[in-house]
């Protein structure tokens, strides 16, 4: 008997000889949960790992954001007051603009640059 095989007798299980291996649990599955719209009651799917559940389906969130545009559009015109999506400063515009920026001025102008930069047809030297 070889060390090794002396060291391997030492570490076995004692005991039933074992005819199989253990059949592996298996694990539980990612479901997703299926939850009706306050709104229009349309179930939609949620996954219930997530911090917050949402009440409405994707269609009713949608709406409700485009009428709040059009709130905000209706009446006398007005400056509407958003946070820039690249520098996170505050930037106003007036509601009478056909589409409301998601940029300021200065990040519009750079990411303008930039596109032109990246597709104009002329190549620079």
């Amino acid at each position: 008997m070889s060390f090794f095989d002396k060291i391997k007798a030492l570490f076995q299980e004692k005991g039933p000889a074992k005819e199989s291996a253990p059949e592996p649990v298996p694990a539980p599955e990612k479901t997703r949960m299926k939850k009706a719209c306050k709104n229009c009651g349309k179930m939609f799917s949620y996954d219930p790992a997530w911090d917050h559940i949402p009440n409405f389906c994707k269609d009713c969130k949608q709406k409700f954001v485009r009428e709040k545009e059009e709130k905000q559009r209706s009446g006398a015109p007005k400056k509407i007051k958003r946070k820039c999506k690249a520098c996170g400063q505050f930037f106003t515009f007036p509601n009478t603009l056909a589409h409301y920026p998601n940029y300021c001025g200065n990040c519009r102008k750079k990411h303008q640059a930039e596109m032109k930069a990246r597709y104009s047809s002329k190549k620079e030297a």
